[in-house]
């Protein structure tokens, strides 16, 4: 069968798959020098294919073969094209047929020809910077999956819009997606034999998404609609919704080794320019990652990778904004060893919590992907991955964690009081600290994974989040959108600049200062567990013009009260307490010099 009324000219190199140019379909690939390309047409809904299309001689240029197509009713086909008579799908392809199914192996697998018509609304980014942001990290499917997230688009692009006014109430600023592109959630791996409430349907199933795949389609499983390419148009509707509210978005993408560093980049580019997305977050080896922080058109977004290399300040000085973070477990492992006590971390939290350098940002977290929840972080001391088919023998073996005195669920009223404060002990630690703060989806209404620190192969209740409704659950969510609220009111605990524990401005106090059982006096010695911080409020005119209360955290990890010495509050003011993650504590009338601050507690204070 031919096609009537198109005509066929030489197409551009430098945009490749197939993009709709006013009345033309651009078609662009890459294949070896020599290799016979053709472009294979099909009407949509059938399975043979309509017309194969070769490109000619003039329209290659070193190894991209392009071809302009005008006449052409795209709407009706779609496309996959054929190197030397193999059928290639396109790894540009915008959208993919024939991945609607979550966890089945695709038959006909072609690419959509897509329009870029999206009503966006007027749509622009919202470049909230870096000292305001809230992270909340989440998976599309995981997020809503669960039957207690009580919406109508489980598991879903949708899904996510039903829980915006939850995102807002918590308090959050941004959305970071984990993989939510094509990716090949089915992948080659031995069977397993493995049985029980929550073994492995599909042992090939790569749940999380690191895996490869189309990096420029957003997943059809992940849509609540059913039309093919629909997926589209319903990402940027999310998209749309989340800026609507003032709620960014990020995504982080896996591109395996060998990948080609200009499709990296077009991909990213794509992302930011097509979806509106404001933030990415990349693992690349150095020379990919160098391209990435120096591209013009992605110096607004925020950018998250493991670690910047050192030389990256120059970067900075040259990009006008600060859009670079280093995104790490390196918060998270200082913090739990020292919430659970253990010996020398005084030196190493007192940095941590203070660390916001000019070049490259940091995120702190708690608890991750890749980690026990945090509710898990508290109630085991050992892993339990059987569910993943693995015998135990993946995930972390040491997870810094401490079960407070009884592996997993127990019912002692006097374990779960410790769970919590130690819950909000950590949780106070990420939002006190002047870096950016980012909660795992679920750790803020105690979610548990069960022991399992490594469910990228399960697909149930272990993965999913739990919108947990327990008393505890409860208690600690509101815990945290207080915290966060807090967070938010004061300034002085995320200035856009690192501190300097000095009085640069002649205030009368150090911008921030460290303390311990007596006042001015911080001892680091290793067999220590407590200290305190005492940050200025005037120096929060740096940043909004306007003098805040000083604020004093007290971070006693010992198992024991421990007395802290008090600095006296500036202009005749009293010291209050703002609140304390032990819940047994009575207020004292009044402040003095000295304050007990109970055991394996945080507690902070307020000149008022």
């Amino acid at each position: 069968m031919e096609l009537k009324e198109i005509k066929i000219y030489r197409g551009n190199p430098l945009i490749m798959g197939a993009t709709v140019i006013g009345t033309s379909v651009n078609f662009a690939i890459t294949a070896k020098l020599g290799s016979k390309c053709e472009l294979v047409l099909y009407e949509k809904g059938k399975e043979k294919e309509t017309l194969r299309i070769p490109f000619e001689n003039s329209q290659v240029i070193g190894k991209v073969f392009a071809m302009s197509i005008t006449g052409l009713d795209y709407k009706k086909y779609d496309y996959n094209f054929a190197i030397d008579g193999e059928i290639v799908t396109d790894t540009y392809a915008k959208a993919l047929t024939g991945k609607k199914q979550w966890g089945v192996v695709p038959k006909n697998l072609r690419g959509v020809i897509v329009k870029e018509d999206f009503d966006w609304q007027g749509d622009a980014p919202l470049c909230t910077p870096y000292n305001e942001t809230i992270i909340y990290r989440m998976h599309v499917r995981g997020f809503t999956k669960h039957q207690s997230s009580k919406v109508k688009h489980k598991g879903t692009y949708m899904g996510i819009v039903d829980k915006i006014p939850y995102l807002k109430e918590l308090g959050i600023t941004m959305v970071e997606l984990m993989p939510a592109y094509e990716f090949n959630e089915i992948e080659s791996r031995p069977a397993t034999s493995m049985k029980g409430q929550f073994s492995i349907e599909s042992p090939t199933l790569n749940y999380w998404g690191y895996t490869n795949g189309y990096a420029f389609a957003p997943k059809a499983s992940f849509a609540f609609t059913g039309e093919p390419g629909g997926e589209v148009e319903e990402f940027k509707y999310m998209v749309r919704e989340l800026h609507k509210n003032g709620i960014e978005i990020s995504m982080e993408f896996y591109f395996p080794a060998g990948t080609n560093p200009t499709m990296i980049l077009d991909a990213l580019r794509y992302w930011v320019m097509e979806y509106h997305i404001d933030g990415i977050h990349v693992n690349c080896e150095a020379a990919v990652m160098k391209m990435i922080q120096t591209d013009n058109i992605l110096c607004t977004t925020k950018i998250f990778t493991y670690s910047f290399a050192a030389d990256t300040d120059f970067y900075h000085r040259s990009n006008e904004t600060r859009n670079l973070a280093n995104f790490n477990d390196d918060f998270m492992v200082s913090a739990r060893k020292f919430i659970k006590g253990d010996e020398d971390m005084l030196n190493t939290i007192a940095y941590k919590i203070k660390a916001n350098p000019p070049g490259v940002t940091v995120v702190n977290y708690v608890a991750n992907h890749n980690t026990f929840t945090l509710y898990d972080a508290v109630s085991y001391d050992k892993k339990y991955n059987e569910a993943n088919g693995e015998n135990n023998n993946d995930g972390a073996v040491y997870n810094y964690s401490w079960n407070c005195g009884a592996e997993g669920d127990t019912r002692k009223r006097k374990i779960m009081d410790l769970r919590k404060r130690q819950i909000k002990n950590a949780l106070s630690l990420v939002l006190l600290s002047q870096g950016v703060p980012m909660i795992y989806a679920g750790d803020e209404m105690c979610n548990s994974q069960k022991g399992n620190n490594n469910p990228y192969c399960l697909d149930n209740e272990i993965s999913w989040t739990n919108w947990n409704t327990t008393a505890i659950a409860k208690e600690i969510l509101k815990f945290t959108k207080m915290l966060i609220r807090f967070r938010k009111a004061h300034k002085i605990l995320h200035l856009s600049e690192e501190m300097r524990q000095m009085d640069y401005k002649s205030f009368g106090l150090p911008d921030m200062s460290y303390h311990g059982s007596k006042a001015w006096y911080a001892d680091f010695s290793h067999f220590n567990r407590h200290f305190s911080v005492m940050y200025c409020g005037k120096y929060a005119t740096v940043d909004c013009g306007e003098e805040e209360p000083d604020v004093f955290v007290a971070y006693n990890m010992f198992w024991e009260t421990i007395k802290f010495g008090i600095p006296s509050a500036r202009n005749k003011k009293e010291w209050k307490v703002a609140f304390s993650t032990d819940a047994s504590f009575t207020e004292p009338e009044k402040i003095d010099r000295i304050l007990d601050v109970p055991a394996r507690s945080v507690m902070v204070l307020i000149a008022k």
